[in-house]
């Protein structure tokens, strides 16, 4: 890789990294493709070709196998916060600042007149 390369995959390497670890969190506990598809509630065909990538899943397919892998949390870690969205009010208004105290010490008593 080059200096001038991208550090991000692309959409295509995503998905195989994407492939790759789902079928080999599904071969941790032993199951079969079709013991993997009958837990999420696919056919066997179906999580076939989805695990061979010959096909795209649903958003919610991914969050069923997520579900049935235990890493459904996770999935909230793809996205991070959004940030409150500047207005152009914000941007454009002064910058506030103290007031100023022309004389801040408080001034000496007067000494008493005689009259």
């Amino acid at each position: 890789m080059d200096a001038t390369a991208s550090p991000t995959l692309s959409e295509r390497e995503a998905v195989r990294v994407f492939l790759r670890r789902l079928k080999e969190h599904r071969l941790a506990r032993n199951w079969s493709q079709a013991e993997m598809a009958r837990r999420a509630g696919l056919t066997r065909t179906g999580y076939q070709n989805l695990e061979l990538g010959l096909s795209k899943p649903t958003l919610l397919t991914v969050v069923r196998i997520l579900g049935v892998l235990g890493c459904l949390d996770r999935l909230a870690e793809l996205i991070p916060p959004a940030e409150a969205p500047r207005t152009l009010e914000s941007l454009s208004a002064p910058v506030r600042m103290r007031a100023w105290r022309a004389n801040p010490k408080p001034l000496a008593p007067k000494p008493p007149t005689r009259g």
